[in-house]
């Protein structure tokens, strides 16, 4: 098995990214269809066209093996994060869920919210420099390029889940809720 993995180890890569990227936009879409939630401003901003054109990413490692490893290895990690939350945001809705997050913003600190963030991508950071100290030739060691595919994970959560935490928090500020209403009987009443 290791045999043929190593000697079609383009075409495994492709298939995991492919799968992995695949991953990250069915969760993504169990978590938030309307993506009212998502953290990714890029995604949000271009909707789920964009993101099924992120599955071509799968091609990456027939221009570069070690891009691939980058790639895939934030790929993985944000389908993995993704799927711990469907559970919770389905059983409540997408609406209820950001209706709390906004109850949650208006009484607590935005400096708060962003440390978690922080400190969550300062530990990955470390996880993936360690990878990259204990493999530190990219040319001997796959586990370089997987440390700098950690590194990227990191980087990417610190970056979005700040932006999405500061806009969560200036939103719930002004009080201005867009995507918050439900639809009621009486809205379907005609006046």
């Amino acid at each position: 098995m290791r045999e043929f993995i190593t000697s079609h180890f383009e075409h495994v890569l492709c298939v995991l990214i492919f799968v992995s990227r695949a991953g990250d936009i069915v969760s993504t879409f169990l978590v938030t269809p309307k993506l009212t939630l998502e953290a990714n401003p890029i995604a949000k901003k271009l909707g789920w066209p964009f993101g099924v054109l992120t599955i071509l990413a799968c091609l990456i490692p027939y221009y570069s093996t070690p891009m691939g490893i980058v790639v895939l290895v934030p790929s993985l990690l944000v389908s993995a994060s993704n799927t711990v939350k469907i559970w919770f945001v389905r059983s409540v809705g997408e609406t209820e869920y950001l209706n709390l997050l906004y109850r949650l913003a208006r009484t607590t600190k935005l400096t708060h919210a962003l440390a978690g963030v922080l400190m969550s991508a300062l530990f990955i950071a470390i996880a993936g420099a360690v990878l990259l100290f204990l493999s530190p030739d990219p040319h001997l060691h796959w586990g370089y390029w997987y440390g700098m595919g950690i590194l990227c994970y990191a980087f990417v959560i610190g970056l979005y889940g700040s932006i999405y935490f500061w806009r969560l928090f200036r939103t719930a500020r002004r009080g201005d809720f867009p995507h918050t209403k439900e639809a009621s009987p009486d809205d379907l009443v005609l006046k």
